[in-house]
């Protein structure tokens, strides 16, 4: 399966929404009346959010990367998603590398991501990438969540 990664217009694409409501991240962040579809549109209208599509044109997956996130320095990954039926086939690596691609012509060295501690699976996937554990976002953990700050050093 080719896919190939599109910025998203002012207004997020139909599906997009699915994409997260079928994810951990959406209990965790997002749930409530409204908030998913407003972070989406922010996204959107501000130019951070990004579209993997197939040949078809079928949307695949979505991610939202901030270019001067991390302390004004990396590129920042707040969000990725995966369609169901596209899970186990890749998109998600295909986003990855494209995110790195995105801080690499922005003249970055680093990339940088957030992960939850309650979900190891992504942990793993990201350490298998070569990203390492910078520490726990404090904000998060005044508010009861467990967030953890992985960087990636680009070559």
């Amino acid at each position: 399966m080719k896919l190939h990664l599109e910025q998203s217009a002012a207004q997020p694409p139909e599906g997009c929404e699915e994409i997260f409501r079928n994810s951990a991240i959406y209990e965790r962040y997002f749930k409530g009346e409204g908030r998913l579809e407003k972070s989406l549109r922010r996204a959107a209208e501000r130019g951070e959010l990004y579209l993997a599509r197939t040949e078809e044109g079928q949307l695949a997956g979505a991610m939202r990367v901030v270019m001067g996130g991390f302390c004004g320095l990396y590129p920042y990954l707040s969000l990725i998603g995966v369609r169901d039926t596209f899970r186990d086939k890749g998109v998600g690596s295909f986003l990855m590398d494209q995110l790195e691609k995105l801080a690499r012509r922005n003249g970055s060295r680093r990339v940088s991501l957030m992960v939850s501690d309650f979900n190891t699976g992504a942990q793993a996937f990201y350490r298998r990438r070569g990203y390492w554990l910078l520490g726990e976002l404090p904000d998060a953990a005044k508010a009861g969540i467990t967030e953890l700050v992985m960087l990636k050093d680009l070559d």
